[in-house]
């Protein structure tokens, strides 16, 4: 509304001056132009007594400096004057009349139409970069951001469309036939502007929505490509509910079952500690969720790092220094607090950005209280290198009378540093990693509330993973340990997401039937008006297949345009969606990617459509016969 208001404005303003400006260039040439000094002269010339009558203008072949056509010149530049500078109809308003108009039209919803797509269509980032607010906001946006694309950039092509069709119709020029049908098939689209931009907004909607979805679509099956990544490596995860396996491999061997056909095995015990980091401003106890980690874990399968303590160059050098260093430890990236600037400095749209409120607050994990939960001072997200920090963890006492857990007092506290980072982008790495040498030995932080333990099987080559899950679930039966093929689980969350997905863009294409029957609906009402006109062009020696064939080549431009439009736009609105990392609000882990393949289909959809909603127009215009027409009235 602002850039409508401030183009109308504009325009106005334009508008103003340039009659001031003809008015001013009319009283000039009135009074001191070379028109009133030439009729003097020859008037004066052919009848001196009648010099003081009123005459009419006359002038003469050649000029007072001898030129010939000096006078037809004079004249000519006179009445381009006197016109605005343009030959323009009887009674055309000053300085250029309605072609003025008509270039501040186009000017005007150039400009403007050009804002609204740029406005929306640039990354969202770059009107925190001017200087201009965030705002707050859901998927609706990114909904409301596609439909004024679509609109302003119709709006602008529709009304400059010459500029499209004209050089089409020249490079057919030398080709007499296509030539003609060129001719034919634009006429009517740049005669009927509205109705054309209605008929392409409307495809260009729906492309837009199928590009979309077919893009997030594509960018939820990627996630699946490379099981590796969603399993960490491993291939079975096993829960022992009842009580967990002191010795692992020898547990395996008094049960019958060879270590050596697992490549690695990782084991993870999940609890909850109190920390305490001295160094921040005001130290005091707090919660946080544990994970005590041996085996594979510590070679770094299964975790990924997103920031590393300064001094370490790489991650191997990380998990070399957890190896041989018990009183290292790592902690997941949601213990991080966003910078306190971040709410200023953060994109215009970002559903991650904290609220001012929530500044300095780590994202809670599942069963804790934020306000009781630590975090991380020193440290901010995003952050890839840092300062080793050290942090004070102790034991947890029992639940007391409130049912209240709090840090031991009582319990030993040992002093670990903080030398990495772990990804918790999915949410599913929640904890202070702490190797088994810390908590264990002499170091013993004697944790009273009850441990999940969870063993990781890597299978080592040649190995069938799933016949192993089946042995190891009945091998440990009286522990409660229960298997799961991690790829079978994956694959078993994929298929309902990509069926669904599938689905919902099947729905959309759906709405490219109404494109069908509006097609047809607005060419069949073409053919009424245009009875006439298609009578004439069939006596003058137009045959039929020519009129359905510049009829089929309307509905095609109008197909080709909106789907054109709708991918384009729909891959700049998609590669905002992923750059602000929206979906990173669900733990996705999309990434952003094109579907040729997909957009290639749905294009050839879109320009099936739309021939087949020209079909029927097109054949009631064949029919039409010259008496037919003439007799129309």
């Amino acid at each position: 509304l602002i850039v409508l208001g401030v183009g109308l404005l504009l325009k106005a303003v334009v508008v103003q001056v340039l009659r001031v400006v003809g008015w001013l260039l009319r009283r000039f040439v009135r009074t001191k132009g070379p028109h009133s000094r030439l009729t003097a002269r020859v008037t004066a010339r052919v009848n001196p007594t009648i010099h003081d009558a009123p005459h009419p203008t006359v002038y003469s072949r050649v000029d007072p400096g001898g030129h010939p056509w000096g006078g037809r010149a004079r004249a000519s530049i006179l009445k381009l004057v006197r016109m605005g500078g343009a030959s323009a109809p009887t009674g055309a308003k000053p300085w250029g009349g309605w072609k003025v108009n008509a270039l501040l039209n186009k000017l005007f919803v150039t400009v403007v139409g050009l804002v609204l797509v740029a406005y929306w269509a640039l990354p969202f980032d770059v009107l925190v970069w001017l200087g201009l607010p965030r705002f707050q906001g859901g998927i609706e946006v990114f909904f409301i951001a596609g439909v004024m694309m679509v609109l302003g950039l119709v709006w602008v092509l529709i009304t400059n469309a010459e500029v499209i069709v004209g050089p089409l119709v020249a490079l057919c020029a030398r080709l007499p036939g296509l030539f003609i049908l060129s001719r034919l098939a634009s006429s009517y689209p740049l005669q009927r502007r509205f109705r054309t931009g209605l008929s392409v907004v409307m495809f260009s909607l729906v492309v837009f929505a199928m590009t979309v979805m077919a893009v997030i679509t594509n960018a939820m099956q990627n996630t699946y490509t490379n099981i590796d990544t969603q399993t960490g490596g491993y291939d079975i995860q096993a829960v022992a509910y009842f009580k967990p396996l002191p010795d692992i491999r020898s547990a395996l061997l008094q049960h019958g079952i060879n270590p050596n056909v697992f490549s690695s095995i990782g084991v993870q015990t999940s609890t909850a500690v109190g920390v305490i980091q001295l160094s921040n401003e005001t130290p005091s106890w707090r919660l946080y969720p544990a994970q005590v980690v041996n085996g594979a874990f510590l070679n770094g399968l299964g975790l990924h790092l997103s920031g590393r303590a300064q001094g370490f160059s790489s991650d191997d050098a990380v998990w070399q220094a957890l190896q041989s260093h018990p009183n290292y430890a790592l902690i997941d990236s949601s213990a991080l607090p966003y910078r306190p600037d971040s709410v200023i400095n953060s994109p215009v749209y970002d559903p991650n950005a904290p609220l001012p409120a929530d500044v300095g607050m780590p994202t809670q994990p599942p069963g804790f209280n934020t306000p009781y939960t630590f975090s991380l001072s020193g440290v901010y997200q995003g952050d890839t290198t840092f300062p080793a920090t050290p942090v004070w963890v102790t034991g947890l006492q029992a639940p007391g009378d409130d049912r209240s857990i709090t840090p031991s007092v009582a319990t030993s506290a040992i002093k670990l540093t903080i030398i990495g980072v772990v990804d918790n982008s999915d949410s599913a790495h929640y904890g202070l990693y702490i190797p088994r040498g810390a908590y264990s030995g002499g170091n013993e932080i004697k944790p009273t509330t009850p441990n999940a333990q969870t063993y990781y099987f890597k299978v080592a080559p040649g190995q069938d993973k799933r016949a192993l899950s089946l042995a190891l679930g009945s091998a440990f039966l009286d522990n409660g340990l229960e298997t799961t093929v991690l790829e079978d689980a994956i694959w078993q969350l994929r298929g309902p997401r990509i069926f669904l997905s599938n689905v919902l863009l099947g729905v959309v294409g759906l709405t490219l039937l109404l494109g069908v029957t509006a097609l047809a609906i607005t060419g069949t009402r073409a053919v009424i008006e245009r009875r006439q006109q298609i009578g004439l062009l069939r006596a003058i020696g137009c045959g039929r297949g020519l009129i359905q064939v510049a009829f089929l080549c309307e509905s095609f431009f109008v197909g080709m345009l909106g789907s054109v439009l709708g991918v384009v736009l729909g891959l700049i609105l998609s590669g905002n969606i992923f750059a602000t990392n929206f979906f990173e609000q669900f733990n996705t882990g999309l990434t952003f990617s094109v579907p040729w393949e997909e957009l290639c289909l749905i294009v050839g959809i879109a320009l099936l459509a739309s021939f087949l909603g020209a079909l029927l127009p097109a054949w009631q215009a064949g029919r039409i016969s010259p008496a037919e027409a003439i007799r129309y009235q």
